[in-house]
């Protein structure tokens, strides 16, 4: 069988994904890169690995494929879906203003900006997503309503399998929405990705309907394969909106920006629950998902590392090896520039 993987680029992966945990001293990562406008993976890569002529001395973990096989909850990289969903509702939009306190109290427990400002009136959906406010997704979801937010989430694929051809496939789960007792506080985490978990093939499926026009494909590895539409998840306009809100994201932190060329991204920080105990532990999962160009865009990456040391947010172990990926595929590409010098 012919895949779909691209040899040069899984190598490259595989090797900045080692480096990157190594460096950061992370228990492991993924990197998966998707065509968006057909679901072709071109690169799936995860750590650690095993040697296939010695996997007699490799854990029984390491054979799992943590890219269909892994969940966990996604953080503030979900921030966007919970955007595309008010917008292409109808019921907020990019400029949509609201008054973010810094924390907001919902069933006794409060929740509070990660950063622990208070961005104050007149406070943006754009800007939401450009400083990553909790409140504001909060805010977002709030307005949007628990039916119209849970329907547009299982319309992203969420809850679901992907479909993609690759063995063991998990789907996730949107349980604690769909309990019979879910409260306001599980909605509101939910909208900012925390309280629902995801798989990284789920993840960048989704963040792939923003780059092909609102279409959810079915990804696959299988080159014999062709494209498959599942669904039309959100309008052309709702799509280019929400783009428009993480390209001024990247712009904004100036982390993941490569000159000449429009990038459009949203980092996540993410709490590990303790499934012992409950509530969270002291570690987190750092993601950051990206496309490139905007203007017509080649691919889609995500970059995930499972519980680094020391460095607490994404901006500062994921965006720079999105950047250094990105580049290497305009390259390898040989895509023009979409961006004019200034």
């Amino acid at each position: 069988m012919q895949l779909t993987i691209d040899r040069n680029l899984q190598a490259q992966a595989e090797q900045k994904l080692a480096d990157l945990v190594t460096k950061n001293g992370a228990t492991g990562g993924s990197i998966i890169i998707e065509d968006p406008t057909t679901g072709k993976i071109l690169t799936n890569a995860n750590y650690p690995d095993f040697d296939p002529n010695d996997y007699r001395n490799t854990p029984v973990g390491s054979f799992l494929n943590p890219s269909v096989q892994y969940v966990y909850e996604p953080g503030s990289v979900f921030k966007p879906i919970t955007m595309a969903t008010g917008i292409d509702a109808g019921i907020i939009t990019p400029d949509t203003k609201y008054e973010d306190k810094g924390y907001i109290t919902l069933n006794g427990k409060k929740i509070t900006n990660w950063d622990h400002k208070a961005y104050g009136s007149g406070t943006t959906m754009t800007n939401v997503i450009e400083r990553s406010i909790n409140t504001g997704a909060v805010f977002a979801e709030q307005k949007i309503g628990r039916t119209i937010f849970h329907d547009y989430l299982v319309k992203f694929g969420f809850g679901e399998k992907t479909g993609v051809d690759l063995p063991d496939e998990v789907k996730g789960s949107l349980a604690n929405l769909e309990r019979k007792g879910a409260q306001d506080i599980d909605y509101a985490t939910a909208a900012y990705g925390q309280g629902t978990s995801v798989t990284p093939i789920q993840m960048i499926n989704a963040f792939s309907v923003f780059a092909n026009g609102g279409l959810l494909m079915r990804p696959f590895v299988d080159a014999s394969k062709s494209p498959y539409v599942i669904r039309r998840v959100i309008s052309e306009d709702t799509a280019q909106k929400v783009i428009g809100m993480m390209e001024s994201a990247v712009n904004k932190g100036q982390v993941a920006t490569i000159p000449q060329f429009r990038i459009a991204g949203k980092t996540g920080t993410a709490n590990v629950p303790d499934l012992v105990h409950g509530g969270y532990l002291d570690a987190y999962i750092h993601t950051f998902i990206g496309m490139v160009p905007i203007t017509n865009p080649k691919v889609v990456i995500l970059v995930k590392l499972d519980k680094p040391k020391g460095a607490e947010v994404a901006a500062v172990t994921v965006v720079p090896a999105f950047r250094e990926l990105a580049n290497l595929v305009l390259n390898y590409y040989n895509i023009p520039p979409d961006k004019p010098t200034q």
